[in-house]
């Protein structure tokens, strides 16, 4: 299991100013110096309701006694003092410029840092400045670029941290005489130009650059890599073993599964999971100290970003969807053909159809004779996701749709949770007959309560109306349940991995 820890090279403190009001700020305030050194928690005292002005005593600083004034560091007017002192006193935690997460070669001359940032200095500052390559053999020989930042503007709740992905691009190659070398950013520490501070952001060891090449010239180990979202909570382990095998099937052993394991992932999981680990089909990337740093679900457009970077040269594809969505195409197109047919665009978008997680074939159904619950649940909703009543459904964009998507490795270089980020255009939006990503949302959950009725297959479907009313509002879709059936029968190696 691979571990990533954040980094911080650099921070800003964020400090604020306690005072009792405007008016009486503008009243007794004289001077104002920082120090440190003060302990907030001696210095700052609470007025109480009997102190505060009322309609029968107007609001002036004759209301507040000369003691309380000089415990908060005041003087009043009518008392000469020329040695007046106002501190700042720290409340929270700090913000800090650039959080790294992980780093990149792109090219001979281009790199990308993964990272975070405060959301404030995304907005007033340039978190990093430059780039610096320095060879490990010659201090002397430095290269210098201007720092890049790329943005995510898609899918982004706002949160004290932001993603930020650094794009270091030379006028010419570096680290190319495979000597190794150091990738230097140089971040901000202070307001003003000049307040920086400089950064290892990666150390290339001799060699890599060879390797490098290789990886680059070379056609992919994989057809396609898989980035899965941030796991979290309590998951239910034998979903995500029974989402591999399907999924294993589909895209036919010709893929590499990467999780990212911010807590949700136990000893029981990983008895489950280490099968495919030591297979050679799953790495699981551990970023538990992520929740440090807060930003929109457990960082996972930086844990995206990262995956995309991370399989750029690994895959000619890379698929990002959540565990509770399994990809569908509609005979008689298949995925190959697909992924044939839009080689040239940079990504493409899959529809989503939400499926009722409540409605289950009984298991002992005659043409069913399934016991894991996804061959069970077979009622899908009629139409697509769409947000907005105005768009057709069917290709309903981004979030609005919430779409998934797969990124042609090399042309995407930023991604978002539900299309790329950079580019953002270009792409194909695929309608939803023709691949489908159905949601079973909230069945990895524990606390999710699956299969609350049963319904024999057998019963007319006007009978079944009559039992469960709701059932009129889905279609029944075998699709996703035959495919898992297969996928259970269909190899030596399933069943290897399943530990049966």
């Amino acid at each position: 299991m691979l571990s990533c820890t954040l980094q911080v090279p650099i921070f800003y403190v964020l400090a604020r100013v306690s005072t009792l009001s405007c008016f009486n700020a503008a009243s007794i305030f004289r001077s104002f110096s920082l120090n440190d050194s003060v302990n907030a928690s001696d210095r700052i005292r609470r007025i109480t309701a009997n102190d505060q002005p009322t309609e029968s005593s107007p609001a002036d600083s004759s209301n507040i006694r000369e003691d309380q004034l000089n415990t908060l560091g005041f003087s009043t007017l009518n008392k000469v003092d020329t040695n007046l002192q106002q501190s700042l006193h720290r409340h929270g935690y700090a913000h800090y410029s650039f959080v790294q997460f992980n780093s990149y070669r792109e090219s001979a001359r281009a790199f990308y840092v993964v990272g975070i940032t405060s959301a404030v200095n995304k907005h007033f500052d340039h978190p990093v400045h430059n780039c610096e390559w320095l060879s490990s053999q010659n201090s002397t020989n430095i290269h210098v670029t201007k720092a890049n930042m790329i943005y995510v503007y898609y899918d982004q709740f706002p949160r004290l941290y932001v993603v930020a992905t650094v794009n270091c691009t030379f006028d010419e190659d570096v680290g190319m005489d495979d000597l190794g070398g150091s990738l230097i950013i140089t971040v901000s520490v202070g307001p003003y130009p000049g307040d920086t501070e400089k950064a290892v952001a990666m150390v290339e060891q001799q060699g890599a650059a060879s390797e490098f090449v290789r990886k680059r010239d070379n056609p992919p180990p994989y057809k396609i890599a898989f980035c899965g979202p941030p796991m979290h909570g309590n998951i239910r382990a034998e979903w995500i073993v029974h989402w591999l095998v399907y999924h294993h099937y589909l895209w036919k052993g010709k893929e590499h599964f990467f999780f990212y394991n911010v807590g949700g992932l136990q000893d029981h999981h990983h008895r489950l999971l280490d099968p495919w680990v030591k297979s050679g089909y799953l790495t699981i990337i551990d970023a538990s100290d992520q929740g440090q740093y807060p930003s929109w679900y457990h960082n996972q457009l930086m844990l995206a970003n990262d995956c995309l970077h991370r399989t750029r040269f690994l895959a000619s594809w890379t698929f990002f969807h959540d565990l509770d969505e399994f990809l569908h195409i509609p005979p008689p197109r298949s995925l190959s053909s697909l992924l044939s047919r839009y080689r040239d665009k940079p990504y493409i978008t899959f529809g989503s159809i939400g499926v009722n997680l409540t409605i289950c074939a009984d298991p002992q159904s005659a043409d069913l004779a399934a016991d894991w619950p996804v061959q069970r649940l077979l009622w899908m909703h009629k139409r697509p996701y769409c947000a907005d009543a105005t768009f057709d459904p069917w290709v309903c964009r981004q979030w609005q749709g919430a779409r998934k998507y797969a990124a042609n490795s090399r042309k995407v270089y930023a991604a978002a949770v539900h299309t790329a980020a950079r580019p953002d255009v270009g792409g194909a939006d695929l309608n939803a007959t023709i691949a489908t990503m159905y949601h079973y949302h909230g069945v990895l959950s524990t606390q999710a309560n699956i299969c609350q009725v049963n319904v024999s297959l057998s019963l007319p479907s006007s009978q079944l109306k009559e039992i469960v009313p709701e059932i009129a509002d889905y279609n029944k879709e075998y699709a996703i349940s035959k495919t898992t059936t297969k996928a259970r029968k269909s190899m030596d190696l399933t069943q290897l991995l399943l530990g049966t």
